[in-house]
């Protein structure tokens, strides 16, 4: 399902948007023919998209074109009524977060570069990178680290446990531009960055990995079957989107033992499944209420 932006001025009729569509579809696929015999539905009053058959890595593209505002699996394939709502969550459902980050081991130098490396995090809770850049309102690139973004409560809590990711709480202060992303612990930060680089150590004290980077088709066997020769696993879990009932491209594995976790880890890093590179890190291990628990000094 692809959501589309407003046609653009003089594009108002429905063979003229339909054609809309097809002429952003070709751009992708190179062929106006195939742009044709893909889309099988189509809104053309007050919400714009239509629903097209194309493979994942053309829906990447896609996404990237500026009119396209969002692409994901259709969530009602077998239904002729289509929700082509733009609206990633229900009305009323969202809260404004603060997210404070530890510091990117990577180069990045610019804004624009830290803009999509927090994009890149929100992604692997959204699944998109679209929905993820307009989800995110405020950013802190320079001493502290962080951005602020627009999520519900159960996205913001499985925000929480990505890799990389410090604390998970509510934007108090939504209407100013001065945000604390220093924290409490702001003056005693030089030792997080070691924190959050395990997969550097020689041995990591945990059980459960977090994986990221998942084809949207692999299943839990295939993934089993990749990590279950480093020892005896006590579970394997796809994180699953709760409407299109399909993968978010991330997952947990756990072991029974330390020893199998860090072996795992250095093994399978980097490694390919089903034609993507997978991402593995330490699964952070915190408390489900602290991801939206009040400070203890509240602003009234």
């Amino acid at each position: 399902m692809v959501l589309m932006a407003k046609p653009p001025e003089g594009v108002d009729s429905k063979p003229q948007i339909i054609d809309y569509y097809v002429n952003t579809l070709e751009t992708v696929l190179g062929s106006q023919k195939d742009a044709q015999m893909c889309i099988y539905d189509a809104s053309c009053d007050t919400h714009f998209g239509f629903c097209c058959h194309i493979d994942e890595q053309a829906s990447r593209e896609l996404a990237r074109l500026p009119e396209v505002l969002s692409v994901k699996p259709d969530p009602d394939y077998n239904s002729k009524q289509k929700d082509y709502n733009s609206q990633l969550f229900p009305a009323g459902n969202t809260k404004h977060w603060l997210v404070r980050m530890d510091k990117p081991g990577i180069g990045v130098v610019t804004k624009a570069q830290m803009v999509d490396y927090y994009a890149q995090i929100l992604t692997k809770v959204l699944g998109n990178e679209m929905d993820a850049q307009m989800c995110i309102y405020h950013v802190s690139w320079q001493s502290q680290f962080g951005f602020c973004c627009e999520l519900d409560e159960e996205c913001a809590n499985e925000l929480a446990g990505v890799p990389g990711v410090l604390s998970v709480e509510l934007d108090r202060n939504f209407e100013s531009e001065n945000k604390d992303y220093g924290g409490s612990s702001s003056q005693n930060s030089t030792s997080l960055p070691e924190a959050s680089e395990p997969s550097e150590t020689t041995s990591v004290r945990t059980k459960k990995l977090f994986i990221t980077g998942l084809s949207f088709y692999t299943s839990e066997k295939t993934l089993r079957s990749h990590f279950e020769g480093f020892g005896e696993l006590v579970e394997v879990k796809i994180i699953m989107d709760k409407i299109s009932k399909r993968s978010k491209g991330y997952a947990f594995v756990e072991y029974t033992t330390e020893e199998a976790a860090s072996a795992a880890l250095k093994e399978m890093n980097g490694k390919i499944i089903n034609g993507w590179m997978i991402v593995v890190d330490v699964a952070k291990t915190k408390p489900p209420h602290n991801f939206s628990k009040d400070r203890p000094k509240m602003t009234v």
